[in-house]
């Protein structure tokens, strides 16, 4: 039988009893229609798993005992951060989400030149948090215990002047381009031992002067086969290649 799965903010201790917030209660007594005992698991992002029972049915503060604590190591050996062009809609949220089912360790999302979004302070605080519930949500599904980190919104340009304010040589960074040379499957094997970071452009693509500064920030691009990917596709597509090729898939 399948076990549910939770996110649970704060602190998890073997022997405790804690309240689930409202949304997890409402889905655990009225979607769920749990009974008291009904065995449940929580995690909180630490790394660990804790085995638990329901106490009650009260659907907007369920009662949770909490039994055993699991170590559970479910992160992929590669450190993947994939910097994302913001898109449109649902699109970004879908990238967010899968990414996060393959493993990746962080996303930054980026405000490129073609990306079509208001950069309005309140409605991308909105955005951010909602992408951070997205993240939550697909480890709460995939069986991972620690969630990615989603950063603030920034511009891509933003991103290359921090990276050079803080002297960043790392060799591993990479990112989309149609008109590269270069594969996945060419580049250094030595991928495996480092931090990758991939960067992947909007609707429209990366423009020419983006392309122009990611390369003299040292980035390389790459193309991924022959066909061109719609942006919410490429993030995952490339978290997939590498799990494949240096990861644990």
């Amino acid at each position: 039988m399948r076990v549910t799965r939770f996110f649970y903010s704060g602190s998890l201790k073997t022997g405790t009893k804690i309240q689930l917030n409202s949304q997890s209660s409402t889905h655990l007594i009225r979607v769920l229609r749990t009974k008291a005992k009904t065995p449940i698991i929580l995690f909180n992002g630490l790394g660990n798993e804790y085995q638990c029972q329901t106490l009650d049915t009260n659907p907007r503060k369920t009662a949770i005992e909490v039994l055993t604590e699991v170590p559970v190591n479910k992160e992929s050996p590669l450190k993947i951060t994939l910097l994302q062009g913001i898109s449109r809609k649902d699109r970004m949220e879908l990238c967010i989400q899968k990414s996060t089912e393959l493993g990746v360790f962080k996303i930054i999302p980026l405000i490129c030149e073609r990306s079509n979004i208001k950069q309005d302070k309140t409605q991308l605080d909105k955005k951010h948090l909602h992408w951070q519930q997205v993240a939550i949500s697909a480890c709460e599904q995939s069986g991972r215990c620690t969630i990615p980190d989603i950063s603030a919104i920034q511009t891509l340009d933003n991103y290359l002047q921090q990276e050079t304010n803080n002297n960043c040589k790392k060799t591993s960074k990479i990112f989309l381009d149609p008109d590269a040379t270069k594969m996945l499957k060419t580049l250094d094997a030595s991928l495996k031992d480092n931090s990758i970071f991939v960067l992947i452009g909007p609707e429209g693509g990366l423009s020419e002067n983006e392309l122009s500064s990611l390369k003299q920030h040292n980035w390389t691009g790459i193309q991924l086969g022959p066909r061109i990917l719609r942006t919410e596709t490429a993030g995952p597509a490339v978290v997939t290649a590498l799990q494949l090729l240096y990861g644990d898939f």
